[in-house]
């Protein structure tokens, strides 16, 4: 099953669902499809290209954090594998 979601930029690595998603739901995006690895629940991120530990998460066009640990897309994006810096200076 197809889920909804957004994504702003093609150069976005996440894209948010915008309803609950199963392990195996879908999502349609610009640069392709996406298999959901795990549940995902509404307005949480998804992994839409694969990346590695230190690399830069994109969303709405600005980096929002870094990755923890290398994940393949479709992979649930949260604080128990992104770091993020924002309101701690």
């Amino acid at each position: 099953m197809f889920r909804k979601n957004i994504m702003i930029t093609p150069e976005d690595s996440v894209a948010m669902l915008l309803e609950d998603g199963r392990k195996g739901d879908y999502i349609e995006t610009v640069n392709g499809k996406v298999e959901l690895l795990e549940d995902v629940e509404f307005a949480h991120k998804v992994l839409v290209r694969d990346l590695k530990k230190g690399d830069p998460v994109i969303k709405y066009g600005e980096e929002i954090g870094r990755m923890m640990k290398d994940a393949p897309k479709g992979t649930w994006i949260h604080n128990h594998n992104m770091s993020c810096l924002r309101g701690t200076r």
